[in-house]
């Protein structure tokens, strides 16, 4: 399964419908298909999307929405405390969303109310839902890829089967027949901290290499229902840990952060799933991070269209990237907004850490007024005189 669009209208903090389209916009280069992955004719999706912006400009908040989506599609109970809480309350909330899956182009349409009890606690109902499929014929192109005015809906919610929950999709059933599912892993939420969730086995040779040369290995097994962490140093005795949490007292924040993202990305480019990463810089260097982004645009290391999508303060990042529909700008105007880079610049000429940084599209970087109060109210506290 590979995500085209997300269109919502009704999400409390944007100004207007959040859409964002995840196929390539811009035109395709027969001779550099290494970030892209075709799905059939002229149709490809970009294997890395990026989402910059300054501090509460709505980063995170469109992560979030990615992943309710993910949610949607997978079927999840839509009222588990795990899933992101993205929905007003009380407000009626359309998704669109468009993806391909078995050779077809569906399109899901679902309507959302978020409700709250007595007791405080928040539930989801969706009051209705239908889903529209197409096949992929020659006619298929980007100009009408997403055009199902003339597709009648082969699934029509029904709210009166007393089978299907009311927060659950009815996505349930067609991910019962469909063959080419997708593996959705959501790192959003350890932004703040790091926590190692070992899958069992040993971490590859190759990634302890990369994040830290002194450690010889890393190896996690079940005894008895209880996960034990085995870790050991070159020329020093192996340490056996009882709490994945542990590792923390002897590895450091990048390490542990890098051995989880890049066992994820590991198991998503085997399975050409999607990884979420928000702020992807935290705890690492620049170069740690563009490895990981070059494993995704690599086909040899990507050959199954693997995604990751991840949130950047730093610009510099954005250079990685060869093109402009890949990356999207997120900006707080009275609301939230998120635009893709290709509407908001035509030229790919242009480096993008630059155009970002000068504020060209604006509202990407700090306004000078605020830096400018804030340098004067320091200068005051130290006892200068403020001589402008």
């Amino acid at each position: 399964m590979k995500i085209l669009r997300i269109k919502v209208d009704g999400l409390p903090l944007y100004k207007n419908p959040f859409d964002i389209s995840f196929y390539a916009v811009q035109r395709v280069q027969k001779n550099h298909l290494n970030s892209v992955f075709n799905l059939f004719g002229n149709i490809y999706i970009n294997t890395v999307e990026a989402f910059a912006g300054i501090n509460a400009s709505g980063k995170t908040t469109a992560l979030k929405v990615i992943s309710f989506t993910s949610m949607l599609l997978g079927a999840a109970p839509l009222s588990a405390e795990f899933v992101p809480q993205i929905l007003g309350e009380n407000i009626q909330t359309v998704f669109d969303v468009d993806f391909f899956a078995d050779g077809r182009i569906f399109h899901l349409t679902t309507e959302i109310v978020r409700t709250k009890g007595p007791d405080g606690s928040s539930s989801i109902q969706i009051l209705d839902e239908e889903l529209r499929i197409k096949p992929v014929t020659g006619r298929v192109n980007k100009s009408n890829l997403l055009n199902f005015d003339n597709v009648a809906p082969e699934r029509v919610r029904k709210n009166t089967d007393e089978y299907l929950p009311d927060d659950v999709s009815i996505m349930i059933a067609v991910n019962k027949q469909m063959q080419d599912k997708s593996l959705f892993v959501d790192l959003a939420l350890f932004t703040n901290f790091n926590l190692f969730l070992p899958q069992g086995g040993t971490v590859p040779t190759e990634i302890i290499a990369l994040l830290d040369p002194t450690i010889e290995y890393i190896t996690v097994e079940k005894i008895n229902d209880k996960v034990i962490t085995r870790l050991k140093f070159y020329e020093q005795n192996e340490l056996t840990l009882y709490n994945p949490g542990d590792l923390n007292a002897y590895l450091s924040s990048g390490t542990v952060k890098g051995v989880r993202v890049f066992s994820d990305a590991a198991r998503v480019l085997k399975n050409g799933g999607y990884l979420i990463v928000d702020e992807v810089e935290n705890h690492f260097n620049r170069e740690l991070v563009a490895a990981l982004l070059r494993l995704f645009t690599n086909k040899k290391t990507n050959p199954k269209g693997a995604v990751i999508i991840f949130s950047t303060h730093y610009p510099e990042l954005l250079d990685e990237l060869d093109r402009n529909d890949s990356v999207f700008i997120t900006r707080s105007k009275c609301g939230l907004v998120v635009d893709n880079l290709n509407s908001l610049l035509k030229r790919n000429d242009m480096k993008k850490s630059e155009v970002y940084q000068s504020n060209f599209l604006g509202g990407t970087a700090p306004k000078y007024k605020s830096l400018m109060a804030l340098q004067k109210e320091y200068y005051e506290k130290l006892g200068g005189v403020n001589d402008s």
